[in-house]
């Protein structure tokens, strides 16, 4: 019989193939070649191998003999259930059910025959004279497979723990050839995987762990690092810190001799493996025989490796595993700054940063602390000799107050000079009227030896540049300027960059200290002593944003004191504070202007609600009351304009539900202007020539049945700038794509955007994007992989091509020059719940891979997506615990991206968006920010489109102490009410569980199954020996679109509706058919004999938590659906899945609406797995979120495009004419 060839899957990832049912490793296509492969290492509980030679090995002693005290924990049993498992789950392997895999934390190992002494792991199975039994004790919690549930729920709850007794403890397992891989055990009940150990038990696991950790750090770095030298590991090892908080000495090498010895022993190829340089020189001192230690019994070779790796018999999950990540790859700038921030050993591609000088930088620190020292001095003297000549003047006129030079105590400062001011500063009390003198701060160091070496500039002294001074106060007018750590950059700002920001103001002449020199452009000066300015930075939104070259050049000519663009600017805000009424070119009133805005007679405007949506109303007059001075109340008169969707109740069902449909009413309203927020477009529905494109292109456009000219040629240039658009789209890579949920949304709010290309590492993911954007080149491989055969490709060398996962044998294709780079980065470790954090988790430094493409390719924007946890995200956190970080940089991670944006000319701004807020059924909350290469219009973040009742958590508070808010976030101010589950879902077809032993059921349940199925309402079949229960094809809806979301959904026909759910097991499938049909329904209801351990034990999670709601939770109609994650279950931590209207958990399509995709968007699993499809759902973006940001790209985008082609617009005009 011929051999099979391995297939992709096998090739790509080996161990994760072993586990794999011969039905899913054989719907992979095989490879034209075969492949062998050394096989992988398991350390079982083997006892010790030979002692060191030549050197004397110092051994972890044992600590003297302490005992368990025991805290009356609940016995572990065949029954417990914890939330989150699926009792009936278990598939069977070599005959036996799967035990579950949990996570042991807080633990401690005793033997209960010998008054629980504490014992070590290693005893397990090395015989030391005494008659032992041994088990345990400690929290526990499940095990998840695929962590990419971590930080995607906003309250990011941690998992359901709970205190337990373990029984026997069978043996352990540990993988030497897998980097910190961790230490397994087995009872007879389930799998644990080694978290902490109590605080008494940390000295035994340290006897057993620090050796075996030893022996694995040296073993797989052997492996992934053949060519490494012994004297580089060991740099490496002793810059380490262990999980007890001691950082590793060679020393530890030797004692740990044994097991390292044993572990190449054990290796299928050992000879290969001490080969390699560290183990050549490690092996030299080891004996070459010894007798191992006598064992309790002989462990057969063959042990059944832990179930994950039958769990992990998945391509879907087996890309996502610690040990199948690639190394992050960056550019040699990306790699620069990460220098001293990263733990990981960066793959640098394109050559490495040069060398720091450490001489140099330690030489420009002393210069630096000396230029301190000499201007701190200088500013606490008084300074108020002050010289100007008559050519000082402006216009060399001494009648004129204005200067445009002041020589201070000697020094000469002129208009233009960018100059240094004290740090709070104080003025005299004036000599005359205006004037006012400087006098030196009071917190400046008396003795300058109280000057800190590592001090800057920056801690002492403001920057400014002088615009004019003013003879008569004395006083230099000034526009301020912040250095990059005055910015939320704060530490990790460039030591010379400065910002322009919207700040002016008088100093004293005296206050200016000395004269610095700034070089207005994008590159740092070779003088450290020099600065150099290329944004101007918003204190208040924290938005880096391109100068306004033009204004300032036109205020550069005039003189003072008109040259200043900052004052026109606060005086215009100040005026927007208070009612200003509008005239025609006749002078009468017509209207008025209040904060920014202009109403008129007869305008459609939004106005404050007490709740819900704010209001509609037609103004039909003013009135307006004098105040003190020139100041004016105005009261607004309207007629209230109502919502079709709002009296929906009285509607045929024939008559969708659009909030977009709106109609005049007789009721009148008086509001004071203050309530007004902004004006809003009705009109007529024939005068729309494109009803769907007019509403699309902004949610302040209504339409009424039975107009403003300019909003009606505000639309014709708009069919202009898409016609030109459609020419020439800005092309997008979508990193870390998905399914493409994100480019897709944005592409569909802009109207100017295409999706070319896009980097997928699962296969499913991948397949799912060539099936519904056929036009797109997908890459399915690792982003590292693509980020460095594409730089490589560049440079001009002939790199080997990556190959597609999904088959391993088709090559990737080049990447497109994109115009735009969007990036959904994986989130786990930003997680708040993440409990198993870990120094140097590659997964964080994917933000790295991210900026490097951004780096390389230089789109014109950059769009990047994650989770809230990613502002408590750092890189450069240390391990404090065995998975634990402390320290760090504040927020990190976003200050890194924003520095490293801003170095590349990248405008930025940021902020917290809540799905709800954009149209999704669902609360979502997730980071957003959009950086634009300098001159390039940078987007707006969107303003609520839907009033959402959470508003909650969506300001970023800044360690430099501001609040990032971009946009008024109260109840009562958006255009349209939230969409609820029902407006997303209730059109789809109703089918329920098919109850698996009908003949037991009582009369009453009975009854309502033949009635639910006289209502058309079939009952399917849910049964593990199929992946899916449900409808697939072409299915009828169950009524027609009644909601726009609806009709959103469905414009398209679709192929295959994908209207299924997973299947379950009789047992859980009973519980679901035994929860009421009714909304908010759960586990409580659930008669006592259909209740498991979990939802009924007084030890169980759900008592200790006072039985609160949410497991086979019912979703209500009316309300919204909690996130959209991966993990969808009645048991799991996102339990409230029942549908509203069916004996059912939601469906794959139900799903699918939360999180706005079309009917027509089919999902693939290769794997034929439901869960899979879970995956791609919940890892999205939500369409009404990209949709939003899309359509501010394509406001920028029109206000650009109308600014670059006013002439051409208007003989385009006349011509239409």
């Amino acid at each position: 019989m011929a051999r099979r060839r391995p297939n992709a899957f096998e090739v790509s990832f080996p161990e994760e193939a072993q586990g794999a049912s011969p039905s899913l490793l054989s719907s992979y296509p095989t490879d034209s070649s075969s492949t062998s492969r050394p096989t992988s290492l398991k350390r079982k509980g083997d006892a010790y191998g030979a002692a060191a030679e030549g050197r004397q090995a110092k051994r972890l002693q044992l600590p003297p003999p302490a005992f368990y005290e025991d805290e009356g924990y609940e016995r572990e049993s065949d029954s417990l259930v914890l939330n989150g498992e699926d009792p009936s789950a278990g598939e069977e392997r070599d005959g036996k059910p799967d035990k579950p895999v949990r996570v042991l934390d807080d633990f401690t190992f005793f033997d209960p025959n010998h008054r629980n002494e504490m014992v070590s792991l290693t005893a397990i199975e090395e015989d030391d004279g005494v008659e032992r039994q041994f088990e345990g004790a400690g929290v526990i919690y499940p095990y998840v497979v695929n962590e990419e549930d971590k930080g995607q729920e906003d309250d990011d709850t941690p998992p359901d723990m709970k205190n337990i007794r373990l029984g026997a403890i069978l043996r352990y397992t540990f993988d030497y050839t897998q980097p910190n891989d961790p230490v397994w055990i087995e009872t007879q009940f389930a799998w644990y995987i080694l978290r902490t150990p109590s605080t008494a038990y940390a000295p035994y696991f340290q006897h057993f762990f620090t050796p075996r950790r030893i022996a694995q750090t040296v073993v797989s770095s052997a492996l992934k690092h053949p060519r490494r030298t012994y004297q580089e590991f060991l740099q490496r090892l002793t810059a380490t810190v262990d999980a007890f908080g001691r950082t590793y000495q060679e020393d530890h090498i030797w004692g740990a001799i044994p097991e390292i010895q044993e572990a190449v022993d054990d290796y299928d190829n050992s000879q290969r493996l001490k080969a390699h340089p560290i183990l050549q020189h490690i092996l030299r001192r080891a004996s070459p025989s010894q007798t191992r230690p006598k064992r309790r019994n002989e462990v057969p070779h063959n042990r059944r490796p832990p179930p994950i790796k039958a769990l992990l018999g998945n391509p879907e999950i087996a890309v996502l595993k610690r040990e199948n990540q690639t190394a992050t790859h960056v550019t040699p700038f990306i790699a620069s700054l990460a220098r001293g921030l990263v733990h990981e050993e960066l793959i640098v591609v394109g050559g490495r940063p040069p060398p720091r000088n450490m001489a140099e930088e330690e030489a420009q620190k002393e210069a630096t602390h000396r230029r301190i020292c000499e201007l701190v001095t200088k500013a606490r003297q008084r300074r108020n000799r002050v010289e100007v000549q008559r050519t000082d003047y402006v216009g060399g006129k001494t009648s004129s107050r204005y200067l445009t030079a002041v020589a201070v105590e000697g020094e000469r400062f002129k208009s233009g000079d960018f100059v240094l001011i004290p740090i709070n500063f104080g003025y005299s009390r004036p000599v005359r009227r205006q004037e006012k003198e400087y006098v030196p701060p009071s917190k400046f160091p008396e003795d300058i030896r109280d000057i800190a070496p590592t001090s800057t500039i920056a801690d002492y002294f403001w920057f400014a540049k002088i615009l004019y001074g003013d003879i008569d106060t004395k006083m230099f007018h000034v526009r301020w300027l912040q250095h990059s750590s005055q910015t939320m950059m704060e530490e990790l700002g460039h030591p010379q960059e400065l910002f322009f920001n919207d700040l002016c103001d008088h100093v004293p002449f005296g206050a200016v200290i000395s004269r610095i020199v700034v070089h207005e452009g994008p590159d740092p000066p070779p003088k450290p002593d020099e600065y150099f300015v290329k944004f101007v930075y918003d204190i208040q939104l924290a938005t880096y944003t391109s100068i306004n070259s033009e204004m300032r050049d036109l205020a550069a000519q005039d003189d003072p004191p008109y040259n200043c663009t900052i004052c026109p600017r606060l005086q215009q805000q100040e005026q927007e504070q208070f009612d200003t009424p509008l005239k025609d070119e006749k002078g009468i009133v017509n209207g008025v202007a209040y904060h920014g805005h202009r109403y008129h007679y007869e305008d459609f405007v939004l106005y404050r609600a007490d709740s819900g949506p704010a209001h509609i109303g037609y103004i039909t007059g003013f009135d307006f009351r004098q105040m003190r001075g020139d100041q004016v109340m105005t009261q607004v008169f309207l007629r209230r304009v109502g919502r079709i969707s709002s009296i929906a109740d009285l509607l045929p069902d024939d008559v969708p539900k659009d909030e977009r449909h709106v109609f005049i009413t007789d009721e009148l309203a008086t509001v004071p202007l203050r309530d007004l927020i902004r004006v809003c477009y009705v009109f007529p529905e024939e005068s729309i020539p494109n009803l769907q494109e007019w509403l699309s292109l902004s949610s302040l456009h209504f339409f009424i049945k039975p107009c403003t000219a300019e909003k009606l040629e505000e639309l014709k240039k708009m069919e202009h700038f898409f016609a030109d658009a459609e020419r020439h789209p800005l092309k997008v890579l979508d990193i870390f794509g998905g399914v493409g949920a994100f480019s897709m949304g944005l592409a569909e709010g802009s109207g100017c955007l295409q999706l070319t290309d896009l980097v997928e590492i699962s296969p499913s993911a991948a397949k799912t994007v060539e099936r519904n954007f056929p036009d797109v080149t997908v890459h399915n491989q690792c982003a590292n992989k693509i980020l460095r055969y594409s730089i490589k490709q560049k440079s001009g060398q002939r790199p080997e091509t990556p190959k597609q996962i999904y088959d391993g044998k088709t090559e990737v294709c080049s990447l497109s020059k994109p115009d735009v780079v969007a990036a959904g980065v994986p989130c786990q470790t930003h997680s708040y719940m993440n409990m198993f954090r870990k120094e140097g988790d590659i997964k964080s430094n994917l933000i790295l891979t991210a900026l490097s493409f951004v780096d390389h390719l230089r789109p014109k924007l950059f769009y990047f997506e994650n989770v809230p946890g990613f502002l408590r995200f750092s890189f450069d956190a240390k391990q404090a615990g065995i998975h634990r970080l402390e320290g760090g940089v504040p927020m990190g991670g976003l200050k890194f991206v924003v520095r490293a944006l801003v170095d590349m000319r990248y405008q930025v701004r940021f902020g917290l968006l809540q799905a709800g807020h954009y149209g999704a059924p669902q609360r979502r909350n997730r980071f957003f920010l959009i950086a634009a290469v300098d001159g390039h219009p940078l987007p707006e973040l969107p303003e609520p489109s839907h009033d959402f009742p959470d508003n909650a958590g969506l300001e970023v508070k800044l360690p430099v102490g501001t609040e990032v808010r971009p946009f008024r976030m109260s109840n009562g101010t958006a255009p349209h009410r939230h969409v609820t589950i029902g407006d997303a879902i209730s059109d789809l077809p109703r089918f329920d569980w098919l109850h698996p032993k009908p003949h037991v059921l009582l009369y009453e349940p009975q009854l309502d199954m033949r009635n639910r199925r006289a209502q058309g309402i079939p009952a399917l079949p849910c049964v593990t020996s199929s992946t899916r229960c449900g409808l697939s094809g072409v299915v009828e809806y169950h009524h027609p679109p009644r909601t726009t979301y609806q009709e959103t959904a469905r414009r398209r026909p679709t192929e295959d509706l994908q209207h299924f759910t997973r299947t379950f097991a009789p047992p859980k499938i009973e519980r679901v058919l035994s929860i009421p049909l009714r909304a908010n329904a759960d586990y409580r209801d659930l008669p006592f004999d259909k209740r498991d351990w979990s939802t009924s034990h007084p030890f169980s999670s759900a008592a200790r938590k006072n039985f609160r709601p949410g497991l086979y939770g019912r979703l209500d109609e009316n309300h919204i659906f909690p996130t959209i994650v991966t993990n969808m279950d009645t048991t799991a931590k996102q339990s409230r899945v029942l549908n509203p209207y069916c004996h059912r958990m939601v469906t794959v399509r139900e799903l699918a609406r939360a999180q706005g995709f079309p009917d027509h968007f089919v999902f693939v699993a290769l794997d034929h797995n439901v869960v899979t499809m879970h995956r791609q759902i919940g890892n999205a973006v939500p369409l009404q979120i990209g949709t939003a940001l899309g359509r501010e790209l394509r406001l920028a985008r029109f206000k650009n495009w109308m600014m670059s082609r006013q002439d051409a617009i208007v003989i385009d005009s006349d011509d239409d004419d």
